[in-house]
């Protein structure tokens, strides 16, 4: 008994044999004005079909590449709660434990009784200990990334960042943050790799 796909192969070679004799039968005009705009538009279809499954495909590729976070366990410092609910959510999506404080003192403390985190992301300006201060007492121990909503120029000219190993701005995409953290926490294992050789 005849499977549904052999079924359909009979019928696809069917079509393009009768399609071929009609061709071959027919005269030049209808050769010219039917069949040559017709192989111009399956070019175009096809061309379009894959060019769209390409770009698709590399979607899919920066979103893997996005969502591949180095660290497991992070201790994220900052006093508006919008902001930390965001980033929250959005890592434990990837698999990251987070524990949040509310200011730069709350954080030390936190720090202090388990210094085990993967990295410490503190906002700049936050009561009790801003970011920067907290950043000064653990950045040689633990990798430090800052942020705030000024910009990394200034913050660098009023030498903020000088003890912290990333910053970005809070109002930026994610995928900043992702890039921020990524690169502190890479060359912070590397520099201590290379220490312990």
């Amino acid at each position: 008994m005849m499977g549904s796909f052999d079924s359909f192969i009979i019928s696809v070679e069917r079509f393009l044999s009768s399609f071929w004799d009609l061709i071959v039968s027919s005269s030049v005009f209808f050769r010219v004005v039917v069949f040559v705009p017709f192989i111009f538009i399956l070019c175009l279809l096809i061309y379009s079909y894959i060019s769209k499954r390409k770009m698709f495909l590399f979607e899919i590729g920066q979103k893997v590449l996005l969502k591949k976070v180095p660290f497991t366990n992070i201790l994220l410092a900052d006093d508006d709660p919008h902001v930390t609910k965001f980033f929250s959510f959005f890592l434990k999506k990837r698999g990251v434990d987070v524990t949040v404080a509310t200011n730069g003192e709350e954080a030390l403390d936190i720090w202090r009784n388990n210094p085990n985190f993967d990295i410490v992301v503190a906002d700049i300006n936050m009561p009790k200990m801003s970011g920067v201060d907290l950043g000064a007492v653990i950045y040689k121990d633990c990798p430090v990334v800052l942020m705030s909503a000024d910009e990394e120029k200034v913050l660098q000219e009023r030498g903020d960042l000088n003890k912290c190993h990333g910053y970005f701005c809070k109002e930026s995409k994610s995928r900043d943050f992702l890039a921020a953290t990524r690169k502190a926490y890479d060359s912070w294992q590397l520099k201590n790799s290379e220490k312990s050789l």
